[in-house]
């Protein structure tokens, strides 16, 4: 349902084009992670997520070659570089303090509480400017990219839930739940009412 004024053609492609940037700097982080982390479930967690990021990335330069295409009829399909950007300086900033975060637990709390939060609510957001007869096909994007957010987002919760419950209660377990609010802080510090996507 469209609930603001739809996106110009020159709008859907930059933004296509920031969510394939986006997704594709996540998978580097995020398959990083699954290389260094030490619990086995957050390896395979990370690994997994990992190759979500990489396929949303795929799904978006797949909708940027089609709305270049319908830009500039008769173009070759391969997407301007120019539109293969972040979003936002502040896009940097953010995978810059992600690909720092140490420990299963930070990582799980900033990735889970943050990241993902922030890109449902990305998604969503573009679904209320989709103007549903010209953009099914965004549409239908969005909405797999949306369901594929929310199962990792609802995966990584129950991991980060299992660790920090693991971890126990005084000492250890304190340590591991500062470890994750600290680094969703930072995070969130660093993203609050600077747009991102």
């Amino acid at each position: 349902m469209l609930t603001a004024k739809p996106l110009t053609l020159e709008q859907a492609a930059r933004r296509a084009g920031a969510w394939a940037w986006s997704e594709g700097q996540l998978y580097e982080v995020l398959g990083e992670w699954s290389r260094t982390s030490l619990e086995a479930g957050a390896k395979v967690y990370f690994d997994s997520v990992s190759q979500h990021h990489a396929w949303r990335s795929g799904l978006w330069k797949e909708r940027l070659v089609g709305r270049l295409v319908q830009a500039q009829p008769g173009s070759w399909p391969e997407p301007s570089p120019g539109l293969l950007e972040p979003p936002s300086e502040v896009a940097r900033a953010v995978l810059a303090a992600l690909s720092r975060v140490e420990g299963d637990e930070a990582r799980l709390g900033s990735y889970c509480r943050v990241v993902l939060a922030r890109a449902a609510a990305g998604y969503r957001s573009w679904l209320r400017v989709c103007n549903p007869a010209s953009d099914r096909p965004i549409v239908r994007a969005l909405e797999m990219a949306l369901a594929d957010v929310l199962r990792d987002w609802q995966e990584g919760t129950e991991l980060l839930v299992r660790l920090l419950d693991e971890a126990g209660g005084a000492g250890a377990g304190d340590e591991a739940v500062a470890k994750a609010a600290e680094a969703s802080a930072e995070l969130e510090r660093l993203w609050v009412g600077q747009g991102f996507w």
